[in-house]
């Protein structure tokens, strides 16, 4: 035992020294091996202060120009009297004394209107209103039967028979039925050649009144009759034939 005790001895002097080193230098073995955590940038970067423009140019408004209202003049409705019986007469038509149009001092018109001026230059509404309701009648034009110059397919005669025969479809009923004849079909060709209100004048049935109907509808614009030279609306009345080749 005592000759292995200095043995021993330095077995533990040398490592308490081993273990002292170590001690001393792994902090920074360790730190050498495992990288360094990174470090988040948390610096708030401010904005330079933006100067904004003080002298900005005015934008100019438009301009709204409301136009003055329109003088009307107030008038009182006079009725020419009319033998009715009291059923027929409506509230509209019933009429003032003579007593009452005397003493109103209002304009006697064709209607009672309230209005907003009483200067001499004023517009009497319900005469201008007797006036636009005249020309709207005249505007609509009856249409004529027979004028001087009649309205024509455009190519005349001969190209209306080639339309006719390569647009119509003899329907199959009438086919198998052997059912032939003349169609009639009246439309009214207007004064710029428009084909409308296409009817049926007298048909034969098996689906051949349809097909003569149809095929009108799809004709163009025709030239449009004249009457003293103007244009002018005109029915117009055309005969088609189903005829089955034998």
């Amino acid at each position: 035992m005592r000759t292995l005790s200095s043995r021993r001895h330095r077995f533990a002097i040398l490592l308490t020294l081993i273990l002292f080193v170590t001690a001393f230098t792994l902090p920074g073995v360790i730190k050498s091996i495992i990288p360094a955590s990174k470090v988040k940038n948390v610096e708030v970067t401010t904005l330079s202060d933006i100067k904004l423009e003080k002298n900005k140019p005015k934008v100019e408004q438009p301009k709204i120009e409301i136009e003055p209202p329109q003088k009307i003049k107030s008038t009182i409705k006079f009725t020419p009297p009319v033998i009715k019986d009291d059923v027929d007469v409506k509230d509209e038509e019933v009429m003032k004394t003579q007593e009452e149009v005397n003493d109103s001092k209002l304009s006697v018109s064709t209607a009672d209107v309230k209005g907003n001026s009483k200067d001499a230059d004023a517009i009497d509404l319900s005469e201008l209103q007797q006036q636009q309701n005249k020309v709207v009648e005249e505007e609509v034009v009856k249409p004529y039967v027979v004028v001087e110059q009649m309205p024509e397919f455009p190519g005349g005669d001969e190209i209306m028979r080639k339309f006719l025969r390569d647009n119509i479809r003899y329907p199959m009923m009438a086919r198998e039925s052997g059912i032939t004849g003349t169609v009639y079909v009246t439309f009214i060709v207007s004064a710029t050649g428009q084909i409308s209100d296409v009817k049926l004048l007298r048909g034969i049935g098996g689906g051949c009144d349809e097909e003569a109907v149809r095929v009108v509808k799809t004709m163009p614009k025709w030239i449009a009759g004249r009457q003293t030279g103007k244009p002018v609306p005109v029915q117009f009345n055309l005969p088609i034939k189903f005829s089955l080749n034998q």
